[in-house]
């Protein structure tokens, strides 16, 4: 039976894989939350898989997610960092979600990105790794040591898609906290504020966070994000959990 409690959807960014979002997901946790962190298609084996990957395949994961928890619980939230953020967005807008939490939410890429991973895409298979991008001396992130070239092209075009769905978001009112690092070499800032600028300051709500970079759920200011979750995040009770 459904209780008044919530189950949370995690979703890890693009080359990387769940250890990245883990830690939230302990958190969560051990607040009472049912919690489900999918690895995604194309992601913790090798880069190759995710190059025959299709966003449809990741986003019909991510809707799965969604769907395992609605069976059990009263309501749903989605969590999610990077391009797990888009993806966060991305089932609130198909799916009835209570509240969403992204970090360096993933919307756009640097401009001309796309195009130009498709061009080169067609001579090599990849280019450098982007993960890691972290400030904390001695972390490091569970990721692809190349870049896909492939993947990256349908990764431009999920944020396209992403993009298009925020206004039925913005309509639904759907409350949405924004985690944003002071440096990101990964994302450019209008990633971030594309949200902000569609969703405005009575939807959303925004934490900066100054000493953190990209990855910031495994860098300095991770009890921030953990504190502030748990907080926007808060259930009454538990959700019944799986067997």
């Amino acid at each position: 039976m459904h209780t008044s409690a919530m189950g949370i959807a995690v979703f890890h960014g693009f080359t990387s894989t769940r250890a990245s979002m883990e830690p939230v997901a302990e958190s969560l946790r051990e607040a009472g939350f049912t919690v489900d962190l999918p690895l995604l298609p194309g992601h913790g084996t090798r880069w190759q898989d995710l190059n025959r990957t299709s966003r449809h395949e990741i986003t019909r994961a991510a809707l799965a997610s969604y769907d395992r928890l609605a069976a059990r619980c009263a309501a749903v939230a989605t969590v999610g960092l990077s391009m797990g953020g888009s993806l966060a967005l991305h089932v609130a807008a198909h799916r009835r979600v209570e509240a969403v939490a992204v970090i360096n939410p993933g919307l756009r890429l640097a401009p001309l990105t796309g195009p130009t991973a498709w061009a080169l895409g067609r001579f090599r298979p990849t280019v450098a790794s982007i993960a890691g991008d972290i400030a904390k001396p001695g972390v490091t992130e569970e990721a692809y040591a190349r870049t896909p070239l492939r993947a990256v092209v349908q990764l431009d075009r999920l944020f396209a898609q992403v993009r298009g769905e925020l206004p039925g978001l913005r309509r639904r009112g759907t409350p949405v906290l924004l985690f944003r690092s002071g440096t990101d070499d990964v994302l450019p800032p209008s990633s971030a504020n594309t949200l902000i600028k569609i969703l405005g300051e009575d939807q959303l709500r925004v934490v900066d966070l100054p000493r953190s970079r990209h990855v910031a759920t495994l860098d300095y200011e991770a009890d921030t994000i953990q504190h502030q979750l748990r907080d926007f995040l808060r259930s009454p009770a538990p959700c019944p959990r799986a067997l």
